[in-house]
């Protein structure tokens, strides 16, 4: 029988080589299988956590952690530029990442029609368990003064869609009515 002490070698070049190698010095063959049972059950299980690994970091990993969460950005089109806007609790119906969507001021008018919605970021609610939400747009380089002007003078809101601009029309100066005069009297002439 053999002791601690005594040592089998044997060659080896791969580890399916080595769980085929017929060491049994004195084991019984069920006790062989065991091993190799265990050997090839745990090779599963980190190939399976491997991948797992792999997933949570590809797909940002899950709820955890509170941070703020974008959807897939959109490319913004040419000659645009980007603007925040905050939307509260929840995204208006019918915006979404690559639509359109129009910005209104604070009192409902339209500055922007039908500008790109390039992302909407989601993000932890600063009061409770909500979630508050920032939509950016692609506003076209001439609406992008207006939009700023309107954002620095209160809360923009979205609409989905190409909303037409309201069109304000300068009536011409209405003139005082001219009275209406007597003819002079004529006297008949001889």
């Amino acid at each position: 029988m053999p002791t601690l002490e005594d040592t089998v070698d044997f060659n080896v070049a791969t580890l399916n080589d080595l769980l085929d190698a017929d060491v049994r010095t004195g084991v019984p063959v069920a006790a062989d299988d065991k091993y190799k049972r265990w050997a090839f059950l745990s090779t599963g299980v980190a190939g399976m956590l491997l991948i797992a690994l792999i997933v949570a970091l590809v797909t940002g990993g899950g709820s955890g952690g509170g941070g703020a969460k974008a959807s897939k950005e959109f490319p913004p089109p040419p000659n645009t530029g980007l603007v925040d806007v905050s939307v509260g609790t929840s995204v208006p119906s019918g915006v979404a990442s690559g639509g359109l969507a129009s910005i209104l001021d604070s009192e409902g008018q339209v500055v922007a029609s039908g500008a790109t919605v390039t992302q909407v970021k989601e993000a932890p609610a600063l009061v409770g368990k909500g979630k508050s939400y920032t939509v950016v747009l692609a506003v076209s380089n001439d609406d992008l003064g207006a939009v700023t002007t309107a954002k620095s003078k209160g809360k923009l809101g979205l609409q989905a869609g190409k909303v037409p601009k309201a069109t304000t029309t300068s009536a011409p100066a209405a003139t005082a009515p001219v009275p209406i005069q007597p003819a002079p009297a004529t006297t008949p002439s001889s």
